[in-house]
Order: structure tokens, then sequence, then C-alpha cells
């Protein structure tokens, strides 16, 4: 009986780990965003949840990558490196957000926990702010690039008005689409707390 009791613990306890988590959801996919810390770190989640490094790739801030020096191909190397050194980054996928942080003016800090049958893991992410613009010409992308906001977008009588640069040869009517924002980014994972009691 004690043999079947623990085989019936580690079936329970393998049912809570992240890769048994099951596909996102459909509406998983459709909020997959930048807009806010806590949405990029669903989009992460989602991520994670569907194996998708390159979803997790777009979360990363352009600090992070260029810190660690990961291109998109090496990031699946780092994630590789990056989950073996903090395991529980996996179990993001399961994350409640119990607080945000405000940092600064384009920083926060997400503390998130992962509740399971056996123990309680919080965890702590930091967001960056990142200004962006992106032209589109015949469904290739002419260029896209970072920029500070108060230099991109400028307030004039009631409108705003958006200036980014325009690369040669590109005719302004060639452009099919201008794309220009402000994306929340994972900047760093200062570290897993104890456990809770």
């Amino acid at each position: 009986m004690p043999a079947l009791l623990y085989a019936s613990l580690l079936a329970t306890w393998a049912l809570a780990l992240p890769g048994c988590l099951g596909p996102p959801s459909s509406a998983d996919w459709l909020a997959v965003g930048f807009r806010t810390p806590e949405q990029t770190l669903r989009t992460f989640q989602t991520g994670l949840r569907a194996d998708l490094p390159d979803l997790e790739y777009r979360c990363l801030s352009s600090g992070l990558k260029s810190r660690e020096r990961i291109s998109q191909l090496g990031y699946r190397e780092f994630r590789e490196q990056l989950f073996g050194q903090r395991p529980w980054l996996k179990h993001a996928a399961r994350a409640q957000v119990v607080d945000v942080q405000e940092l600064g003016p384009d920083r926060r800090r997400i503390v998130a926990r992962v509740s399971s049958l056996f123990r309680k893991d919080t965890f702590s992410v930091d967001f960056v702010r990142e200004d962006f613009f992106e032209l589109w010409s015949r469904d290739k992308r002419a260029l896209d690039d970072e920029l500070p906001w108060h230099e991109m977008a400028v307030a004039r009588t009631g409108s705003l008005v958006v200036t980014v640069p325009l690369p040669e040869p590109l005719a302004p009517d060639t452009v099919d689409e201008l794309r220009a924002g402000r994306e929340w980014k994972i900047d760093g994972f200062p570290g897993a707390d104890q456990p809770d009691p």
C-alpha cells in the first residue's frame, strides 16, 4: 500500500509541473501583447506553455539581449542556460501576480507566486518600457528601431504627430504601415526568493 500511495503522490506532483499545463487557450493567444508589464508576463507565460522560444524572445528587452549578447537564434541556448541556472522560471507559466512595484518612471518589478501541492515559490521579474517604431513597405519591414517617445511623438494643437526617419530610397507613398509605440519588456530576473512556508 505505501508503494501505491507513493506512486499516487508522484503522479499528482507530475501533473502540477508547468509542462503538464496543456497548450495555451484561444483567450491566451488573443491576449498576447506588451502594453503593460502584466500583459508581457502573460505573453511570456503563453510562450512557455506553447514551448515557443521565439515568442519568449520577443518578451525580452533590448537591454537584456545586449547584456547577455544573444540573438534570436542564440536565444535557445540562452534559454537552456537560463532555465538550468534558474529552473523556477519554468514555473512562471503558472504564476499569479501578487505585487507590482514601481522602480522608476519606465521600470517595474512584478512579484509573482506559483503554488503547487507541496510548495509555494515567489519570484520577481523586472520590466522596462521601450519605445519603438516600424516602417513596412510591400509586406516587408523596411526599418525598425528604438527611438525615445518624446523624440517621435509631439502634441500639436490637439493632434499627436509622429515623426520617424525615412530610409532612402523609400518614398512616403510606398509606406504601407507605420507602427510607433511603447512596450513593456522583461529586463531581468533578479532571482527567486526562498520557498514560502
